[in-house]
């Protein structure tokens, strides 16, 4: 039986090419992926954000994490997440990450804005000299 991972990524992109590429490297991984993206997950954000609007003032946005995500999270023993291209990793990521760190899950980075972070040799020596390392 594979390990399940949980895999978090910001909602603009559900349903686009770069979701599908993520899913299948964690499928190559040899992973079970949980994806909130799916229509039951779906509904249950709907119903969530529902009541969220309605106890604003009462019911913290927290809530609805656990209600929905967080508790998928807790299933899983893997937490797979992609941060934006320049490097950012949006709330809604950052609430369900830190929860997989404080309940001691195995914590995997896609790629993201690769090419765009990649240094050449001397913006290595730069950044090494910069952190004291030379």
């Amino acid at each position: 039986m594979n390990k399940k991972v949980y895999y978090a990524h910001f909602m603009g992109i559900y349903n686009t090419p770069q979701e599908e590429r993520d899913i299948k490297t964690l499928v190559d991984l040899g992973l079970d992926v949980v994806n909130p993206n799916q229509p039951g997950t779906q509904g249950l954000v709907d119903k969530a954000l529902a009541k969220y609007k309605r106890l604003m003032s009462t019911t913290p946005y927290v809530d609805m994490f656990y209600d929905v995500f967080l508790s998928q999270v807790r299933e899983c023993e893997v937490f797979a997440f992609k941060a934006l291209p320049d490097g950012k990793i949006p709330s809604g990521c950052v609430m369900e990450l830190e929860y997989a760190i404080e309940n001691g899950k195995t914590i995997i980075e896609l790629p993201s804005g690769i090419s765009s972070r990649k240094m050449n040799k001397e913006e290595t020596k730069d950044y090494l000299l910069d952190i004291g390392q030379r």
